[in-house]
């Protein structure tokens, strides 16, 4: 699985970078490493504040009729507190992120500092594996103070 996570990552990116906000996350499958589909937030598109990567990834999968038990998915950054909570609900294998809430808010990047596995850890559910750091080297760079935008959450 680490593997594909890894190789999985670039593609995030790519979702990632056309963003006002630059988050994107992938749905990988979990036996095959399959890049299955992609999405970016589209916050700034919609006015819909709750259409973070992870949470369109995941209407979208669920609406294509794949099985999130067994997939992972790979988001650019740690899944802010809303999208951790959708990711633990919807039973998802695994997650994997590059670049940590710390490290945006290190950015100035606005966050909840609510880390993933501190929800996990609240929740009754079987908890996703968590992979952290994947690729940071791709992902950091689309949120440091040159590149990210400062005024709002993603």
């Amino acid at each position: 699985m680490k593997d594909a996570v890894e190789r999985a990552m670039p593609a995030a990116v790519a979702w990632a970078r056309p963003a006002r906000r630059p988050f994107g996350a992938v749905l990988v499958d979990a036996a095959t490493g399959a890049v299955l589909a992609g999405a970016r937030n589209t916050t700034e598109h919609n006015g819909d504040m709750t259409a973070h990567a992870e949470l369109t990834l995941l209407r979208e999968a669920a609406a294509a009729g794949h099985r999130l038990p067994s997939c992972a998915v790979v988001s650019t950054a740690e899944p802010c507190a809303m999208c951790a909570g959708a990711l633990v609900w919807t039973g998802v294998r695994a997650v994997a992120y590059g670049t940590s809430l710390a490290a945006l808010v290190a950015y100035g990047v606005p966050q909840i500092d609510l880390p993933l596995t501190e929800i996990t850890r609240r929740s009754p559910f079987t908890p996703p594996a968590v992979a952290r750091g994947v690729r940071a080297d791709l992902t950091d760079p689309l949120y440091r103070p040159s590149a990210a935008p400062q005024d709002g959450a993603p």
